[in-house]
């Protein structure tokens, strides 16, 4: 008697030039027992050869249509069913039995297989009930033994990008709000320095008006005046010069 080793019931490829053939490394029990997966995508168009002795082939190949590239799957994918039945009564031959088992062995392989690939809830828990209306690209959310949609993951996204947005132009603002006072400060100065000037130029003209003005009480009857020539614009004559 023989024992068979615990199998996933797979063959992974990954071509680098396109191919067509590809075979199944475990025994497959009808051409109908084979599934194929091209870059997680499932393909339909492919043909099996195999040869079977006792029910079962140890040699059974996938044909694709065309020649593909990438990551190959070649999956047993069983659909559980009896082929033969015994007869009450009858003898039983050893190599339908072996056959039965072994159906049945590669079955349990591939429920074993999908199963470990499931989403698992504790041991002892009552398990999730997973919502029909989840759309793609929505993350999961847990409620109590449910499984619902939460934000889609796209839409979350977006929002990050326009918190970046927001606070690069908050920065550009603060920015432009200090440069603006910089700029309003200089300002005031330049303003105070203008009212100094002028301050100053005023102190200067009313300087000249007084000693323009100072000792002068007018003209005399019967005296002559030499007027020279007035050529300073800020002499200023503001008395009464009298009568000539």
């Amino acid at each position: 008697m023989t024992i068979t080793a615990a199998d996933a019931r797979f063959t992974e490829y990954n071509p680098l030039v396109p191919t067509t053939d590809f075979a199944a490394d475990f025994p497959v029990f009808g051409v109908d027992d084979l599934a194929v997966y091209v870059d997680d995508v499932q393909r339909f168009d492919f043909t099996v050869t195999a040869s079977f002795t006792d029910g079962i082939s140890n040699d059974a190949k996938v044909i694709l249509l065309s020649g593909v590239i990438g990551s190959v799957y070649v999956v047993g994918a069983r659909a559980p069913h009896r082929t033969n039945r015994f007869t009450n009564g009858a003898p039983v031959p050893t190599r339908d039995l072996n056959l039965a088992f072994d159906t049945v062995e590669g079955e349990l392989q591939e429920a074993g297989r999908d199963i470990g690939r499931a989403i698992k809830a504790p041991v002892g828990s009552p398990g999730y009930e997973i919502d029909a209306d989840i759309a793609s690209g929505s993350l999961l959310v847990v409620d109590g033994t449910r499984v619902k949609a939460g934000p889609d993951i796209g839409a979350i996204g977006t929002s990050i990008e326009d918190a970046i947005a927001a606070a690069a132009a908050a920065a550009g603002s603060a920015a432009a709000a200090e440069v603006s006072e910089d700029n309003a400060a200089a300002s005031a100065m330049a303003a105070n320095n203008a009212v100094g000037d002028a301050q100053e130029a005023a102190d200067e003209a009313a300087a000249l008006v007084v000693q323009a003005t100072a000792g002068f009480a007018g003209f005399l009857d019967g005296q002559g005046y030499d007027f020279g020539l007035i050529s300073d614009p800020t002499t200023y004559f503001n008395q009464n010069w009298g009568t000539l």
